[in-house]
């Protein structure tokens, strides 16, 4: 069986003056034809190949070794690369642009900009369009998750307090702007945390760590690992300012203060008036 925008190991059948015409060796009547241009040297007939299956102009299938940004049901960001009557067009690595018509498009996109879309085949014409209204893609039970699970999240796009994210590419969640202290943008893909499970909107909030302590103290080989890489030492401590703490790690002033506080217990670190730095079993530690 043919797979439309899927890659599919296939087997040369027939060759002929325009390509090869492939199956998947069991189907032999279905069959569809890579264009002698994507075949590589010496491949023959009885020959396997890895291609990826889409529509040619007049809606045929046609095979290509092209290498698409993505497959049918995944997402990816892709650059707009002009704007028509009928929708835009992305470039996703083949010949034959994607299109994203008007009726996919929240807000209207712009040529030379590069937005997060879906892949999915259009149940009407049977071709592989893109879009960028993924709710409708995405809508699993949040009440499957549980709080504090280890979760893949994608970041969607921006909402007043923070970023909608897909979640494990099945449910929708946000991420808040005070969980965030590192730039984002859409596509980007994190390991994260679930938060809080809200039923009735069915979506689910994330952080970077878990909850509780555990969630605090996996934060202490990050500060020990930036000493290290200092020489020792680094012009932070608790009098720091959230903007000084966030251009060396990802966590909030309250989170940083919490670690510091636990590794100078462990006696790990010692803090001064101008900083932390790593301790020194021969000299006397300082307090915070």
């Amino acid at each position: 069986m043919l797979n439309i925008g899927k890659h599919q190991l296939l087997t040369a059948e027939k060759e002929t003056e325009f390509g090869f015409y492939l199956s998947d060796g069991r189907n032999h009547r279905e069959t569809v034809l890579l264009p002698k241009k994507f075949a590589p040297a010496g491949f023959k007939e009885g020959d396997e190949l890895e291609v990826f299956l889409s529509l040619d102009s007049e809606d045929r299938p046609v095979a290509t070794t092209q290498k698409p940004k993505a497959e049918v049901g995944t997402l990816a960001v892709l650059r707009v690369k002009e704007t028509t009557k009928i929708g835009a067009f992305l470039d996703w690595g083949l010949d034959k642009d994607l299109l994203l018509p008007f009726r996919e498009q929240p807000q209207r996109v712009e040529a030379g900009r590069s937005y997060l879309v879906r892949l999915y085949i259009d149940e009407k014409t049977g071709r592989i369009v893109a879009s960028r209204r993924l709710s409708r893609f995405y809508t699993g039970d949040v009440r499957e998750l549980v709080p504090n699970q280890e979760v893949k999240f994608t970041v969607w796009d921006k909402a007043r307090l923070g970023w909608r994210v897909i979640i494990e590419d099945k449910y929708i969640g946000i991420i808040y702007d005070n969980e965030l202290f590192r730039a984002v943008k859409p596509g980007d893909r994190f390991t994260g945390f679930v938060h809080c499970i809200r039923e009735e909107e069915n979506r689910a909030d994330i952080r970077f760590r878990p909850d509780g302590f555990d969630g605090v103290a996996a934060g202490k080989p990050a500060i020990l690992d930036a000493l290290e890489d200092a020489g020792g030492f680094l012009p932070l401590n608790s009098k720091s300012s959230v903007e000084e703490i966030q251009a060396s790690f990802s966590f909030s002033k309250r989170v940083f203060k919490q670690l510091i506080g636990m590794l100078y217990k462990e006696r790990k670190i010692v803090i001064t008036d101008d900083g932390i730095r790593l301790a020194d079993a021969n000299q006397t530690e300082e307090k915070p």
